[in-house]
């Protein structure tokens, strides 16, 4: 099958994944009236709790994947992996839940949440043949349809039972359900004919992405960490307002994101042609169109943030819209730091990556402790922007630096 071209590969992945956690977020505003920000608390509880261990269950091989240009691995030792690693981050979500001692009702919620993200994790690696052969289209296809079977899965069941352990064990199944009838055929028809999985080339990737997969979790734990004290040092209804004035930052961040994703190819191509130039060209009209896009999202959060949140949530959530334009800085933020991790993946900046994300989770943590305790929602927002400037910093540094050591020949 023909590919797409790349501004066509963007427009598709951007509009699909958009349209998804644009749901996803609606959601979160759903849960609101249909049952109450206590159950929003615990719903963004799962979210935040499970964040970390859905990057484990993705096993972070998907920018590895899509920038094997040369076939180091076959597709069939891609997915083996990513089944490998969702099994262990689920058995290792399960152990969290349980020193946590959080009631049935929570754990379910949780561990159902968790099973909802391995099936988003096995999802992605189908999206990623599908992005090695140029055809993103069917990637926001699926976006698209697995949208709106969350939406009516999770707010139908949600407002038939008001109960939060049914309406996430609907949209996990929902999940599972488009998984194996959509998404496993399409990218059936990209792959390679073989029998079986080479065990050694399994264990030799699993191994390879060992580091990655540290650097991703310890990235991600580093952000999740703020609102996971907000948990523990207040309540579920102190997470739900927060969460709900952040929710919509997440369109901003998706948006920001989705932008440099299918341009990982590309840049994977511009250094095995030894393309310097052609590589810093792309980095630069990216860094353009994400600048520009974060003046607009700053200007049109100042100026309708607040009539915005008291529409989508009602007077209850006004003493909270201060946070709304801080909010939106920081998840400007994480859209820059997780543009650059996939940057340094290609160039294969290992070491740096894991000091980014060592040195993340020690700011979170004791940015976290400290103004978390001291100024609740305040210090979650403290928190971030100390930790992702931390990040941030060590990323352009070492991108800096393997430009400066690249010499076109």
């Amino acid at each position: 099958m023909e590919k797409k071209s790349t501004l066509a590969n963007i427009f598709f992945n951007s509009f699909g994944t958009i349209f998804y956690y644009g749901c996803q977020w609606l959601t979160t505003i759903l849960i609101v009236r249909l049952t109450g920000f206590e159950d929003k608390g615990i719903y963004d509880l799962a979210m935040t709790f499970t964040a970390a261990f859905g990057i484990l269950a993705m096993y972070n091989t998907r920018q590895y994947q899509v920038s094997d240009v040369t076939g180091e691995y076959s597709d069939q030792t891609y997915i083996r992996s990513r089944l490998t690693a969702m099994v262990i981050a689920f058995a290792i979500c399960f152990a969290g839940v349980v020193l946590n001692g959080y009631s049935l009702y929570k754990s379910a919620v949780i561990l159902l949440y968790m099973l909802h993200k391995c099936g988003e994790a096995w999802i992605d690696v189908y999206h990623g043949i599908d992005q090695k052969h140029g055809r993103m289209d069917y990637v926001c296809y699926s976006y698209l349809m697995r949208a709106i079977l969350m939406l009516v899965s999770f707010c139908g069941v949600l407002y038939l039972t008001e109960n939060l352990i049914f309406a996430v064990g609907s949209m996990t199944f929902a999940t599972f359900a488009a998984a194996y009838v959509y998404d496993k055929r399409i990218a059936e028809r990209f792959m390679e004919k073989v029998s079986g999985v080479d065990k050694e080339a399994l264990k030799k990737l699993m191994l390879a992405m060992l580091p990655l997969v540290v650097v991703a979790v310890t990235n991600n734990l580093s952000i999740s960490l703020p609102k996971y004290f907000l948990e523990r040092y207040y309540d579920d209804a102190a997470l739900g307002y927060y969460s709900s004035v952040a929710t919509p930052s997440l369109i901003v961040q998706v948006g920001a994101q989705t932008i440099f994703i299918p341009l990982i190819t590309p840049l994977a191509d511009r250094l095995k042609e030894n393309d310097k130039r052609g590589f810093v060209d792309i980095l630069k009209k990216v860094s353009i169109v994400c600048f520009v896009l974060s003046v607009l999202a700053l200007i049109g959060s100042a100026l309708f943030g607040e009539w915005f949140l008291v529409l989508m949530f009602q007077e209850e959530i006004r003493p909270y819209v201060y946070l709304f334009v801080p909010v939106i800085i920081s998840t400007l933020l994480i859209s820059v730091n997780a543009s650059l991790f996939p940057v340094c993946t290609v160039l294969r900046e290992i070491k740096g990556q894991l000091a980014v994300g060592i040195c993340g989770v020690l700011a979170s943590l004791a940015a976290s402790v400290f103004f978390v305790k001291k100024y609740s929602m305040d210090g979650v927002v403290i928190a971030l922007l100390i930790t992702l400037a931390v990040q941030i910093i060590i990323e352009v540094y070492c991108v800096y630096r393997k430009m400066i050591k690249w010499k076109e020949t």
